[in-house]
């Protein structure tokens, strides 16, 4: 049976060897060079020429993804480049990640796909090495973050994903609230409390803090895992048991409920909040402040979005850490592979150049000619750098390239499933008035089993 904590270390270890191997940035022209090579690493000479994929993805409503699917789709420029079509499957979130797996083991539609990181373990086995393609095409790979390319690795340290959206989480907050009371920006989720408590005090009627507590995709672990990492606590020790309800779990999900069911500083109604209906709280201009994700900003900065007393009042800055502990906050990322019962391997890869590549990425993050699509979104630091893209964007790249230096990935487990269940539902249990540390305890023997049943540990 394989053991977490070994796999891990191995994964890391030669994932930090890759690195240190593909450390070549690809030079890349732009369309129509004067050379006429093609941009962006592509092979020249449209050597799959007609061939059409098929992508597994949900979410075409996101703008980045609806600029790529047009980008990659017939007529578009990598439609043109290369001659490669893609379709783009618009499979709804929640039931994507059933029909990936669905797909990975006995399926033969598909020839790419991409996953939330989390979900990975799952499908990894069923997904291609890209490690000689990476090398080959001297991608660079430092140019990630660590979280991501953790997350986009197998077992054996193999690279079976490129990085093509990823989100740090960051501090939105209402600036000309933050102004009028002449207040810092918290650094620590201990000042993000007082903070919230004082604009309750002076501004009666206003939110100090959104945030979510229900049950819904996980989504209500983001800021919990925040706060439990930057207290030093963990989900799993580095053999795969549950560590959660120890005393810096305890203390960090005690913290993480009392900002709802004792100092009341967030909504009552969160309870039942996921990401929309805790977003809406500051977008309406009911809520002073809201840790989410970055590419929010895109919404706070469109008047068909907001509240008219919320447009150009956004602040943001990285997500809060931990008093007297650190700041490690969680690196979503949705990497995109190959599944190994393609046909249409090589041609794929094209794809995936595509849309991982810095270039591509910087021009769609930049694109703010329809603010319905318009997205923030990017994954290489070279990226989130650029002044075009922060000028686009108001700085918010730059701010989480910060953010994700020190960012972390979830559990990497065929499990995770299983376990964001029982953290998903125990959290929102305890929202509602039932004990923290029995309560923890309680999801800690219930992950434990699941763990065993995984083969973990005996």
């Amino acid at each position: 049976m394989q053991k977490a904590g070994k796999s891990v270390k191995q994964r890391v270890g030669l994932s930090l060897g890759l690195l240190g191997v593909l450390t070549l940035g690809v030079a890349v022209p732009s369309l129509g060079s004067a050379q006429g090579s093609t941009p962006y690493g592509l092979k020249a000479g449209k050597p799959y020429n007609g061939t059409k994929l098929k992508f597994l993805i949900c979410c075409l409503g996101a703008g980045q993804f609806a600029q790529l699917a047009k980008l990659t789709g017939e007529g578009g420029e990598f439609n043109q480049l290369t001659g490669i079509s893609v379709q783009w499957e618009n499979t709804p979130y929640e039931a994507l990640q059933q029909k990936e797996l669905v797909e990975a083991t006995t399926g033969s539609t598909y020839d790419a796909v991409a996953w939330v990181d989390a979900w990975g373990e799952a499908i990894k086995p069923y997904l291609v090495s890209l490690n000689d393609r990476i090398k080959t095409d001297h991608i660079n790979l430092r140019d990630y973050p660590s979280a991501y390319v953790q997350a986009a690795t197998d077992s054996s340290g193999n690279i079976i994903g490129m990085p093509f959206r990823g989100h740090p989480l960051v501090l939105f907050y209402r600036k000309d609230i933050f102004t009028n009371l002449r207040l810092p920006v918290p650094r620590t989720w201990q000042q993000v409390e007082a903070t919230a408590q004082l604009i309750q005090k002076r501004m009666p009627g206003t939110v100090g803090l959104s945030a979510m507590y229900g049950v819904n995709a996980g989504q209500n672990l983001f800021n919990w895992v925040s706060m439990l990492w930057g207290n030093g606590g963990d989900i799993l020790d580095k053999g795969g048991h549950p560590i959660f309800n120890n005393d810096k779990g305890m203390q960090a999900t005690q913290f993480y409920i009392d900002l709802l069911r004792k100092d009341k500083v967030v909504p009552a109604a969160a309870t039942t909040f996921g990401e929309p209906e805790s977003s809406s709280q500051i977008l309406q201009g009911k809520a002073a402040m809201w840790v989410g994700w970055w590419w929010y900003w895109s919404k706070f900065s469109d008047p068909k979005q907001v509240a008219s007393s919320v447009l150009n009042n956004v602040g943001f800055s990285p997500a809060p850490g931990w008093a007297g502990g650190t700041t490690q906050n969680y690196g979503l990322v949705w990497p995109v592979g190959i599944f190994k019962n393609s046909k249409n391997q090589d041609a794929a890869w094209e794809f995936i150049k595509y849309v991982s590549n810095t270039d591509v990425q910087k021009k769609v993050a930049s694109n703010r000619s329809d603010l319905a699509l318009a997205d923030n979104t990017i994954v290489t630091f070279s990226g989130m750098n650029d002044p075009k893209v922060n000028a686009a964007n108001g700085g918010i790249p730059k701010v989480g390239g910060q953010a994700l230096r020190s960012a972390r990935t979830l559990p990497q487990v065929r499990s995770w499933a299983e376990i964001q269940s029982v953290l998903e539902i125990g959290i929102n249990k305890m929202s509602t008035g039932a004990d923290v540390k029995a309560t923890l305890d309680g999801m800690a023997r219930d992950v434990d089993a699941i763990q065993k049943r995984a083969g973990y540990y005996k």
